[in-house]
């Protein structure tokens, strides 16, 4: 065998002895029952071993091993082919007598598994609705433990019929589903879709649920079921925050299933892995954990103790003791890959599974993500599996969640920002007026420090340039106070009787408020503001950060104390935390996200009952709404749909700091690090003067830091980098033979030396280094604008009619945008095409809507219609297929003006009556009331066909297609072809 065949030999060996199976040679296998991987030749090709897994003596697997550059899935064949030889061959020692249900395929790096039950009954027959060509092959981290197998054939020796767990949750569906119903219809068609994605073998499903519509209690109750009628081993609920884990450890611990009187934790045991020295138990089957914390477990680190004020910036930096690239992950006996069988990731919008994708990877499991707000990399590594969708829109329609509406605040600073002169009038007390030199505070970010310096020429500063540059008091006590002001007249108005005019009902207490600021320093002032304008206690309003002391308490205290009635903080809060009694949100920072607005947004969406509200606000009578504070136009402008990895709270120079110093103490950077150390010095670029790019020019060598970006750049990109070791290896261009180890060294030294030219000037030139952090740290210090004072204050409420006209001028912009399309949808309804066809157009076009514009749902256009006018006496909620049909007619212009599409299904009627009549067909007096059913049919439907004559409760209750072929049977038509012509009229 060659060298590398040897070394894979010995990798392959050493991952089956960190799994538990003793390895050993036919000669050196005894009779215990204790598990063994004994070594074999190969029957035919002496350059592949062969292991064969032996479990409570039976002889239950195969592992057949290749050299490095083997193929896994080729090697996974291999041991397909093997299967059933080796069993004839060891007949007496063959589990259940039947070809080696268990195999894998190895070149020592990468295993592929495929355990043949999963597609046979236990006696090797075909099992019905298993993939077709057999069952298929997964990659896995490491071989299965000897435990793990034995679990898995007593499990298929209990249940011959499905014996394996992808074969029992194929037949899941047909299990009753809520008999209580205790679920929402949206919750019960979310796990309906969670388990035909499982029967159809996709391990990894998305469920997007809009917040506060209960997603964390649709997996509770998908949970119960996969343990106990799929008989999964193990779930695991994975958060990125302690909190929210606290939380869905309360909603399992709370959960009592339809078919038990007990609560489900006493039958499948609950474990919140939160504690540093917390450990697992087998016997623990729904466990909780940060993928923080997992991957303590997976490393052998000692995480925070929770509680304490290490914790929460641990979770919430998302670096939880890394360096800058991803986690390494070895194999952990403590949890093994086959640990888990399925694993839920709550939030999944966010990047658990981007820089922590190994540690997900590792176990042999299939993945979850729980969201509301999807955006391209969710799609992206759940393999665009969205089983089931459910928007804020239907959401509110169910009265899952409240709707809200908007209340703009504007400022004459946060419209059009301010100047701060260099020198300024003062009049002295003999009434002379001289000129004095501007003197502002600096403030330091981190430290607080307050500094005075004199204002050497005018400042003028921009509205982008607020609370990042310059804070201006003035402003934030503006908007303060009109918030203050507005709060009970026009935000939360009294209820009057709309005869009388009689107040009937005044609200006092303020709502329960959460303002999100933009930094740490602009949450602190507007807390100072806050207890000014109402001059309250310091419980009236906190800040809650990563920084607060004890943040869980903070939440809760907001959440139940009525004392507390305003919240200020920049993310803390903003995804995943359940504040139900939240009626106000105040945005005082700019989003332009998609996916985090609507997060944020759905802070406030919690329904809460009557009595749960007056607990914490007195005066409130119930929640039927809630409210949106708009004081930096955050719904009013375009949103892209990723979130950025650098957050505003976030320091940007502790991590150009650690970049630095590594550069300086001379430890590689890797890719990832020079992309990222190229980003801060990037975004620092943009916001350094002149004076501060010419120093570290200077100390560069001339050199701009631009081109030191670009650099960096070009060396992280790994299109570059793979040609180089391209080039490298095959410097003339001409094809090769298979890398040697020595070539391989050759390729990556070429990559890294690319990489190495690019970091030089970082590494060799401290005065760099020393401008760089001078430069960033400067950006720590905020110019405090004490003079200006602001005013032209605007306060508003958005209207339906302001809402539906953005709407629909955006809805037509769209339309030019998408011209050819649209084109195709007119000639489609020209030509009267069958509903199918016209479908697969307006499909098409709404497809192309990305999440930004998640307004232009069916249900919003036809509301914004409604509210301008346009669609006449049309409801404003629950429209459907007709609906969007008749405003795609009007909008492309083929009708004269908007028709209901009822009325376009009756004049067509018409329009077929007078044919029929001038062909000489005329209809009795129950044929033409089975016409005038069919036209309502075709008026709520869209369409009409055999089947719905059955399904319908109007035609079902007149007697159904049997007793509409009864009334046209004597016709000059089938009763058939009646039907496929008035869908053809009709329909459309």
């Amino acid at each position: 065998m060659s060298a590398a065949g040897t070394q894979a030999d010995d990798r392959v060996e050493k991952a089956l002895r960190e799994a538990g199976w003793r390895v050993c040679t036919p000669d050196e296998q005894d009779l215990t029952p204790n598990p063994v991987a004994v070594r074999t030749e190969h029957p035919d090709d002496p350059s592949l071993g062969v292991y064969l897994l032996y479990v409570e003596r039976d002889l239950s697997g195969l592992v057949v091993a290749g050299a490095d550059t083997s193929d896994p899935y080729d090697l996974i064949i291999e041991a397909d082919r093997l299967a059933a030889p080796l069993a004839e061959q060891h007949a007496k020692r063959i589990w259940q007598g039947r070809p080696l249900a268990f195999r894998y395929g190895t070149n020592g790096h990468v295993w592929r598994f495929r355990n043949a039950l999963d597609a046979e009954r236990l006696d090797g027959t075909p099992a019905p609705g298993a993939p077709t060509g057999g069952a298929r092959s997964r990659y896995v981290f490491a071989p299965a433990r000897p435990a793990t197998v034995a679990r898995w054939k007593r499990e298929a020796v209990r249940d011959p019929e499905a014996p394996s767990l992808r074969a029992r949750m194929r037949r899941l569906p047909a299990i009753l589903l809520d008999p209580k119903r205790q679920l929402y219809d949206a919750q019960r068609r979310s796990i309906e879709g969670l388990e035909r994605s499982f029967a159809a073998d996709r391990p990894r499903a998305l469920i997007q649920m809009a917040t506060g519509a209960g997603k964390t209690y649709t997996v509770v109750q998908a949970s119960h079921r996969l343990l106990k009628h799929a008989g999964a081993h193990r779930v695991l609920f994975l958060v990125d925050r302690n909190n929210l884990g606290k939380q869905a450890f309360l909603e399992y611990r709370d959960f009592v299933p339809a078919d038990s009187k007990k609560p489900l934790h006493e039958e499948f045991p609950l474990k919140h892995l939160a504690g540093a020295q917390s450990g697992l138990a087998d016997s623990d089957k729904i466990v909780i954990t940060t993928i923080q914390r997992l991957w303590c477990k997976l490393s052998g680190q000692t995480p925070p103790e929770p509680g304490s004020e290490d914790e929460e910036m641990y979770e919430a930096s998302g670096a939880a003791g890394l360096d800058n690239g991803p986690p390494e992950v070895r194999y952990s006996a403590e949890l093994p890959p086959d640990y888990f069988d399925f694993i839920v990731i709550d939030e999944c919008h966010r990047s658990i599974y981007g820089r922590w994708r190994p540690v997900l990877e590792y176990f042999d499991a299939h993945i979850v993500g729980l969201t509301a707000t999807p955006i391209g990399p969710t799609f992206a590594f759940f393999n665009n599996n969205l089983v089931s969708q459910y928007t804020f829109e239907e959401a509110v329609a169910d009265e899952v969640n409240v709707d809200y509406d908007v209340y703009r605040i504007s400022t004459r600073i946060t419209r059009e920002g301010s100047t701060i002169p260099a020198v300024k009038e003062e009049v002295a007390p003999d009434g002379t007026i001289k000129q004095v030199n501007t003197v502002l505070a600096h403030v330091d970010r981190m430290t607080r420090a307050e500094h005075w310096r004199q204002q050497e020429e005018d400042d003028e500063y921009t509205p982008s340039e607020l609370n990042a540059r310059v804070e201006s008091p003035s402003q934030i006590r503006t908007i303060i106070e009109t918030f203050r002001d507005k709060l009970f007249t026009e935000i939360f108005p009294p209820d009057t009787d709309p005869d009388t005019g009689e107040v009937l009902h005044q609200r006092t207490r303020v709502p329960k408020t959460l303002i999100f600021a933009a930094t740490n320093r602009h949450a602190d002032s507007i807390v100072t503001e806050v207890l000014q304008a109402w001059d309250e206690g310091d419980a009236f309003c906190m800040k809650i950060n990563s920084e607060t002391p004890r943040p869980d308490k903070a939440i809760s205290d907001f959440r139940n104390k009525p004392e507390t009635r305003i919240a200020v903080t920049v993310d803390m809060i903003a995804t995943g935390t359940d504040i139900p009694a939240l009626e106000c949100l105040v945005f005082m920072r700019d989003v332009r996200t998609w996916s985090y607005f609507e997060q944020m947004k759905g802070r406030g969406a919690r329904t809460i009952k009557p009595e749960d509200l007056k607990k914490v606000t007195e005066d409130a009578l119930c929640k039927d709404r809630f409210v949106i504070v708009d004081t930096v136009g955050v719904t009013e402008h375009s949103m892209v749909d990723a979130r950025p990895l650098v957050r505003d709270e976030q320091p940007e120079t502790r991590s150009l700091e650690r970049l630095l110093k590594a550069c300086a103490e001379g430890r590689a950077l890797s890719p990832d690090d020079a992309a990222t150390l190229a980003g801060r010095l990037s975004r620092l670029g943009h916001r350094l003067d002149d004076e501060q790019l010419a120093r570290i020019e200077g100390s560069a060598g001339g050199r701009k830091l631009t081109e030191l970006v670009t650099d960096l750049v070009l060396a992280a990109d790994p299109d570059r980098l793979a040609g180089e070791r391209v080039r490298s290896v095959v410097p003339n261009g001409t094809e090769s033979s298979p890398a040697s180890a020595a070539e391989g060294e050759s390729a990556d030294g070429a990559g890294d030396a690319v990489l190495a030219d690019a970091l030089r000037p970082f590494v060799e030139r401290e005065a760099l280094r020393v401008a760089l952090l001078e430069a960033a740290r400067a950006r720590r210090w905020i110019k405090i604008d004490h003079l200006s004072e602001d005013g032209g204050v605007i306060a508003e409420g958005v209207t339906d009619v302001m809402r539906a006209e953005r709407t629909i001028q955006d809805w037509r912009t769209y339309m030019e945008d998408q011209r050819e399309r649209f084109t195709d949808l007119r000639i489609a309804f020209e030509e009267r095409r069958p509903l199918s066809e016209v479908r697969e157009r307006i499909d098409e076009v709404l497809s192309l809507v990305g999440p930004p514009q998640e307004r232009w749902t069916q249900q919003k256009l036809w509301k914004a219609y409604v509210d301008l006018g346009i669609a006449r006496q049309g409801r404003r909620r629950n429209a459907g297929l007709p609906e969007l049909l008749s405003l795609l007619r009007c909008e492309l212009k083929l009708d004269e003006e908007f028709r209901p599409y009822r009325d376009t299904v009756e004049l067509r009627f018409q329009e077929w009556l007078a044919r029929q009549e001038t062909a000489g067909v005329t209809y009795t007096e129950e044929q033409q009331a089975w016409l005038r059913r069919i036209v309502r049919v075709v008026a709520t439907s869209a369409t009409v066909s055999v089947e719905a004559l059955d399904q319908h409760a109007l035609c079902r209750d007149a007697g159904g297609w049997s007793a509409f072929r009864e009334a046209f049977a004597d016709g000059g038509r089938t009763p058939d072809e009646l039907i496929d012509e008035l869908d053809r009229e009709l329909g459309a």
